[in-house]
């Protein structure tokens, strides 16, 4: 488990400060400034992001900012203020510790310090990111029988085997001479046998069959074992087959990424588009940052067939659709740009919507649209 601090370069010395009071604590820490490659974060790494106005200048703030809501999307990011700038956009309404009075970082250090603790006993919200399903959980650990049964069985069976090469031995003795012994001479000769061990007349031959009859019982049941296949496997075969998460479940609903503050103009085309039989998937009721940590968003659009991206000036100002954006790239879904008024997607949108086919909704009349969204989905 590593703790990636995260920085700008001009805030080296801020994370070099973190690291040390981090690594006093038993963490294992390494600095990330973006301009040298580490190994990708996993889902049991945390992120601290130190974010300052030197942050949103960085020449590498785009690939910190990929690093970030990898471990945001994990429910491993841990996000610090080292001064009172606003945040790039993705960012700004994301929980954070507030360590802007430089004096009192020392104090602030420990908060973070616990928040990494916390995170780290705290479970990923990565086990069904590949939005395939995942195979079923291996059966509970059965109790390791196995031995004290063969040693039950070999204990049952001795006084069998006793009686047996006691028999044979008997057997032999009578069968050495002129004149072979008969079958009553064998039951004679066990009788006294058990005489001499003490046992009283006529009981040894009788005990001597029941103990190899139990000897071969134990035989036959060693026998069934090694012929006869597990009686559970064609059970684990079933649930092998159908347990698997709910939300790991593709479907066929399009996730729609709006602003909030272009709800009448996107509404009325999605409710056309879905009059003619396309599912949607769009969040009418807001879900805080916080909440939509491997929440209802994340799941929604891990399951999606495709994202649309309903484009405006307040939809490349919203946190919210830019985090949208960045999950719809991480699952790999199907991304389509549907601009719903002239606006210039900034350097972190074009990113994502390099070589995207776009529409331009604006252009066409109201009562076309619905019709031209499915047309670019791919319906028919």
């Amino acid at each position: 488990m590593t703790v990636y601090v995260a920085h700008a370069p001009a805030n080296r010395e801020a994370g070099e400060a973190l690291e040390k009071f981090l690594e006093r604590r038993g963490q294992f820490v390494e600095l990330d400034d973006g301009q040298t490659a580490l190994a990708p974060v996993r889902p049991s790494d945390v992120v601290v992001l130190l974010l300052s106005k030197d942050f949103v200048f960085a020449p590498a703030r785009l690939r910190l900012e990929q690093r970030a809501l990898d471990a945001w999307a994990d429910q491993r990011l841990i996000v610090v203020k080292l001064d009172k700038s606003i945040p790039p956009v993705g960012l700004r309404d994301l929980p954070a510790v507030d360590a802007s009075f430089e004096a009192q970082r020392e104090f602030k250090w420990q908060e973070v310090a616990n928040a990494v603790r916390e995170t780290l006993a705290r479970p990923a919200a990565s086990a069904l990111d590949t939005g395939k399903p995942t195979a079923a959980p291996p059966p509970p650990a059965r109790r390791r029988s196995g031995g004290s049964s063969s040693l039950l069985m070999f204990l049952l069976a001795l006084p069998g085997l006793a009686a047996a090469a006691a028999t044979g031995s008997i057997w032999l003795v009578n069968r050495i001479g002129p004149a072979p012994g008969t079958l009553d001479d064998l039951r004679r000769g066990i009788d006294q046998f058990g005489v001499r061990l003490g046992a009283p007349s006529g009981v040894t031959e009788w005990l001597f069959l029941a103990a190899i009859m139990a000897t071969l019982l134990v035989f036959a049941v060693i026998a069934a074992r090694l012929f006869t296949p597990p009686a559970r496997s064609r059970k684990s075969r079933d649930a092998t087959s159908v347990v698997r998460p709910t939300e790991s479940r593709l479907s066929d609903a399009v996730f729609v990424s709006y602003a909030r503050a272009n709800a009448k103009d996107v509404l009325p085309v999605i409710e056309a588009a879905k009059a003619q039989g396309r599912d949607f998937w769009i969040d009418q009721k807001g879900i805080a940052a916080g909440q939509s940590w491997a929440g209802e968003i994340v799941r929604a659009i891990r399951t999606a067939g495709g994202v649309v991206v309903m484009c405006s000036k307040a939809a490349f100002e919203s946190d919210h659709v830019k985090r949208e954006i960045y999950l719809a790239d991480r699952y790999r879904k199907k991304l389509t740009p549907v601009f719903i008024e002239s606006a210039e997607p900034p350097e972190d949108f074009e990113y994502f919507f390099a070589g995207v086919q776009q529409l331009r909704l604006f252009d066409m009349p109201k009562a076309e649209r619905p019709q031209a969204l499915l047309s670019a989905l791919g319906a028919t």
